[in-house]
């Protein structure tokens, strides 16, 4: 019958509208629940979202999970804290579907966010191991959040990319791991004496196992590399040599001038000092435009020497 009430979903609540009045329509809304073993137990709750929550996983991210065996992700243990110290500090709660949930609602539960669960709320079938906690106030549920996240990190781009050349045998991502760890450079530092470029995005999907089928391949070999390494070296310094803005220097002159490895080792082994100072006192921002430069002008006097021919 029309005049029948509808029945009132689970975990659902009735907000009336903006001009309503007693007899105004009622709207349902229903949240976004989860199961969650707790206590050996497997329940449907609704998780909550803060002003203060941790970003969730962006589009691009989502889809690279669709590509990985999720087999592989090692079990973890979520932790929660139940609801009522957040409703006192009258800090608005949302469902991770961007609902207001208001006070009273039962069965709410804000996940203390770490490393390794922020992103897992909302892709496991089942937070399996689910441990409830009853904080005094959202500022010890804050303390707990920050102790415990204090020395958490993800995977250096170097050491990102040891895990990828271990799960593939890839000799890319070898030779730029090896060279990294031989000179105690960036991995970035590294893919530029080696003359290749490798996607971030790339790299992490690379450590689950997966091999890319348009994978580049090495514009210098590793020896070449290490040797032109150890010319920067002597000339610029070892921390210099650590820095990209050098190496790029160099890529240029190879690349955008012409000139070839041995050209450019000979200047690295013959630039006055005065020269090689001049560069290390530019700024950040200048720097490789001026070891271009400089560069440049010390080889066109070795080629007015006859030192060696012009670049082609």
């Amino acid at each position: 019958m029309e005049n029948e009430k509808k029945a009132k979903p689970a975990n659902s609540i009735a907000t009336v509208s903006n001009n309503a009045v007693a007899t105004a329509s009622v709207e349902m809304v229903q949240f976004k629940t989860f199961k969650a073993k707790i206590k050996g137990e497997v329940q449907e709750i609704i998780l909550a979202r803060h002003k203060y929550s941790m970003d969730c996983l962006k589009a691009s991210q989502m889809k690279q999970l669709e590509m990985i065996d999720k087999s592989k992700m090692l079990n973890v243990i979520y932790h929660v804290s139940t609801s009522e110290i957040f409703y006192s500090a009258e800090i608005a709660l949302f469902d991770y579907e961007g609902n207001e949930i208001p006070t009273g609602t039962p069965n709410v539960y804000i996940p203390v966010e770490t490393a390794d669960t922020y992103y897992r709320f909302s892709i496991d079938e089942v937070l399996k191991t689910v441990e409830v906690h009853s904080f005094a106030d959202v500022q010890e549920f804050a303390e707990v959040t920050g102790t415990t996240n204090l020395f958490s990190r993800g995977l250096t781009s170097k050491e990102k990319m040891g895990v990828a050349a271990l799960a593939t045998n890839d000799e890319v991502c070898n030779a730029i791991y090896d060279l990294a760890v031989e000179t105690n450079m960036p991995a970035s530092t590294a893919q530029l004496y080696l003359d290749v470029q490798v996607k971030g995005v790339t790299t992490s999907m690379m450590t689950t196992g997966y091999k890319p089928k348009d994978m580049c391949t090495l514009g210098r070999s590793y020896a070449e590399a290490k040797e032109l390494h150890q010319k920067v070296c002597l000339t610029f310094g070892v921390n210099e040599a650590k820095k990209r803005y050098t190496i790029r220097a160099l890529n240029y002159l190879q690349k955008a001038e012409g000139y070839t490895l041995v050209q450019l080792h000979k200047a690295l082994d013959t630039i006055p000092a005065n020269d090689v100072e001049r560069t290390k006192l530019m700024r950040c921002g200048e720097k490789e435009t001026c070891i271009v430069t400089v560069l440049i002008s010390w080889i066109k006097e070795l080629e007015r020497n006859r030192q060696f021919a012009p670049a082609a």
